[in-house]
Parts: C-alpha cells; sequence; structure tokens
C-alpha cells in the first residue's frame, strides 16, 4: 500500500480506532494499530507471529485486528461492493 493511501485511511479511521492513555499503560498509536491490521491481513501471519514482530501481546493482536477491521469497512462501506463476511479465530 503506497504510504498516501495509508496515511488517507488513517485519517478517516483515527477517530474509531484511537484509545487514550491511562496511568497503568501508553495506548497502541492508531498508525500501529493500522499497520498491524493491514500485516495480518496481508501475510495471514499468526498473531504469535505478529506479538514477535510488533512487540504487542497476542491478547491485544486479538482485540485490534477485529476493532479495526470494524473500522475500516465503516468508514469504505459505500466503496465495497461485496457481502464481507469475517471470521476471526484466536491463533495462538
Amino acid at each position: 500500500m503506497p504510504p498516501a493511501t495509508f496515511d488517507v485511511l488513517l485519517e478517516m479511521i483515527t477517530p474509531m480506532i484511537k484509545k487514550e492513555d491511562t496511568n497503568f499503560r501508553k495506548a497502541i498509536p492508531p498508525q500501529e494499530r493500522l499497520a498491524l491490521t493491514l500485516h495480518f491481513l496481508a501475510t495471514g501471519n499468526s498473531f504469535s507471529s505478529l506479538a514477535m514482530t510488533f512487540k504487542i501481546s497476542k491478547q491485544t493482536i486479538s482485540t485490534v485486528v477485529p476493532e479495526v477491521c470494524e473500522a475500516i469497512i465503516q468508514v469504505l462501506h459505500d466503496q465495497i461492493k461485496v457481502i464481507i463476511k469475517i471470521q476471526y479465530t484466536k491463533t495462538y
């Protein structure tokens, strides 16, 4: 994906995927959440492999990927012309 396309998509979904920092942890930035999800969709790598690559726990990845996919579907629903049914399986 060209960087310009990534930036446009990121701008569209940031309000839906941005999380706030807490006293206990720093939130994963929207650009990293999108990059992680696109990497998963493009490669089909396991969550274990992604955990090592992105240094994010498998449990967190299993939450981030569906959230970001849902945001992408919501913002691009007018441009998606086929019915999309996504089924997530936890791959530890």
